[in-house]
């Protein structure tokens, strides 16, 4: 065998070693863990025309859309409730972003974020 520089050899060093733990983590069988539920307490209420139909209004005012855990428009969990209802949402937490359209695609909702849950649990609170 020739001269290896050492720059190669840290190269082959480290191919080696991640190869080494990408095979310990599948014999291992390390799966992905599941995502941490959210709790949510507030007044839901119906929007007809907005980008997400369900949402809860929290203490302060502020949204947060509510998805179905499919991330569904129509939860049938939210469905069978009349709002505005008070509830307790356990979920999924997460964020997107709506560009607001383009000068081709325009949209009637300006640019924003969006706080939404996924929602797997609700309980309707009196």
């Amino acid at each position: 065998m020739g001269n290896v520089s050492r720059r190669a050899a840290l190269r082959a060093a480290t191919a080696v070693a991640v190869g080494a733990a990408a095979l310990r983590a599948t014999a291992a069988g390390s799966e992905p863990k599941a995502p941490q539920l959210w709790t949510l307490e507030g007044e839901l209420k119906v929007h007809p025309k907005y980008l997400y139909r369900y949402y809860l209004v929290l203490g302060d005012g502020q949204r947060c859309a509510l998805y179905g855990s499919d991330h569904g428009r129509d939860p049938d969990q939210l469905a069978r409730l009349r709002p505005p209802a008070r509830v307790r949402v356990r979920g999924v937490l997460g964020t997107a972003h709506h560009l607001g359209g383009t000068k081709e695609d325009p949209s009637p909702f300006p640019e924003t974020w969006t706080l939404y849950m996924d929602v797997h649990e609700v309980e309707a609170l009196k």
